[in-house]
C-alpha cells in the first residue's frame, strides 16, 4: 500500500491511498481518496479522519489490469489518461468518475527552476472533486506498485490457469 497525504492551510488537501485487493476471482487495483477535513495552525498539520464517513467527502475506486498500463504507461510518459468509470446507483440512479493523469508545470519556489509533474484527479458526478501533484518520487513509486499489482495479476492467473491445465487428462495422438 501507498499513502499519499497534502494538506494545506486553506483546508483543501487530499489524500489518496494506492492498494491491491483481491475479490474472490483475482486481484485489483483501488484507490482510495479523502477530503482534508480540518486543519491545526498551530501544529501546521493537516487532519483527514474526520471525512472518513462522510461518502460525499470520500470515493474508491478499482482499477482493472488494462487501466493499470495505461497509467504506467501515462505516469511513464509524464503525459495524459482519462478514462469514466459509470455505474448505477440504487434507485436507478447512475454514479459516473471521471479519471485523469496531467500534467503540469512547476516552478520551484527557490530555485525558479521549472519541472514537468503529473496529476491525478477523480471527478464524481460532475461537482465532487478529488486530487494530487505528484512529485517525481511518488511518480517513480506509483510506477513500481503498480507493475508490482500487475505482476501478481499475471501470477495468480497464471497458477490458477495452470491447476487447471493439470487437472485435465491429455493423451497424445
Amino acid at each position: 500500500m501507498i499513502q499519499i497525504y497534502k494538506p494545506n492551510a486553506k483546508n483543501t488537501g487530499y489524500g489518496f491511498s494506492f492498494q491491491l485487493g483481491k475479490d474472490k476471482y483475482s486481484y485489483s487495483l483501488y484507490i482510495n481518496a479523502i477530503a482534508q477535513s480540518s486543519y491545526d495552525k498551530q501544529k501546521r498539520q493537516g487532519y483527514f479522519e474526520g471525512n472518513k464517513d462522510n461518502p460525499d467527502k470520500n470515493i474508491s475506486v478499482k482499477f482493472n489490469e488494462f487501466e493499470l498500463g495505461e497509467m504506467i504507461f501515462a505516469l511513464t510518459k509524464k503525459s495524459e489518461w482519462s478514462t469514466i468509470h459509470k455505474f448505477a446507483k440504487g434507485g436507478g440512479e447512475n454514479d459516473m468518475t471521471q479519471i485523469y493523469i496531467g500534467k503540469y508545470e512547476r516552478t520551484d519556489r527557490k530555485t525558479q527552476k521549472k519541472s514537468l509533474e503529473n496529476t491525478l484527479s477523480f471527478i464524481r458526478n460532475g461537482n465532487q472533486k478529488f486530487g494530487i501533484t505528484l512529485n517525481d518520487g511518488e511518480r517513480t513509486c506509483l510506477i513500481e506498485f503498480f507493475r508490482f499489482c500487475l505482476a501478481k495479476i499475471y501470477s495468480t492467473r497464471f497458477i490458477k490457469n495452470q491447476e487447471a491445465f493439470d487437472k485435465k487428462e491429455y493423451t497424445k495422438n
